[in-house]
């Protein structure tokens, strides 16, 4: 049977709510060791960059970055994507919704107007239907438009279970560790070729994945 309008929204409200709920005890029980750039959310609430980390660990980064309050976040058009994009308000993060699938365009132009108003961007560059682990253009076209340098983020959870999805979706645990590496910065200039810097990005984000599990002890 079919929801009606009225009970899809108090629905997606009521998700929205225990999953952040969830994510937060989570967080609030969970040691998080974070490299990289030395203040990770003060630097960027003051200078714009394009966080890019893998479509599979994203709801590992909405604790540690709820204090950064001017973040922006891509989320899809999809029924998934409408839970996400409701929990984001609720860690301070704003959603902009759209995919390289539909609504890419709209999408493209929401992330470049909140970064005219200083907005740090968020994009998963595998998603949102893969290849999981492989860097797509989108990112970097992004990147070319406004400036802004792509920080690679590589994150590993102990304590987490994955669900049937395309990329094995990772959900987080309590009572675990959480390692989160921010690699070097890759700036894309105008004469670039991005589909080159995709194996670049690709890369980077590979190897702060791999420094991401080794602060947890896991080699």
């Amino acid at each position: 049977m079919a929801y009606t309008k009225g009970f899809e929204n108090i629905k997606y409200n009521l998700a929205a709510h225990l999953i952040s709920g969830y994510l937060r005890f989570c967080g609030l029980f969970t040691k998080y060791s974070i490299e990289g750039l030395k203040s990770p959310i003060e630097k960027a609430s003051k200078t714009p960059v394009i966080f890019a980390f893998w479509h599979n660990r994203q709801g590992f980064l909405l604790f540690p970055y709820r204090k950064h309050k001017k973040l922006s976040v891509l989320v899809s058009l999809s029924k998934d994507g409408e839970y996400i994009a409701r929990a984001l308000p609720k860690f301070n993060m704003t959603a902009i919704r759209g995919s390289t699938t539909r609504g890419g365009a709209s999408a493209f132009r929401g992330l470049l107007a909140k970064a005219r108003e200083g907005f740090s961007l968020a994009l998963t560059p595998d998603g949102p239907r893969g290849p999981v682990y492989h860097a797509s253009q989108g990112v970097l076209a992004l990147a070319r438009k406004t400036g802004f340098p792509v920080v690679p983020v590589g994150v590993y959870a102990t304590h987490k279970f994955s669900v049937n999805s395309w990329d094995k979706f990772q959900v987080m645990l309590p009572f675990g560790k959480c390692g989160i590496v921010l690699g070097p910065e890759l700036k894309v200039e105008k004469g670039d070729n991005l589909k080159e810097l995709t194996k670049d990005l690709t890369l980077r984000i590979q190897d702060a994945t791999s420094k991401a599990a080794k602060l947890c002890g896991v080699k």
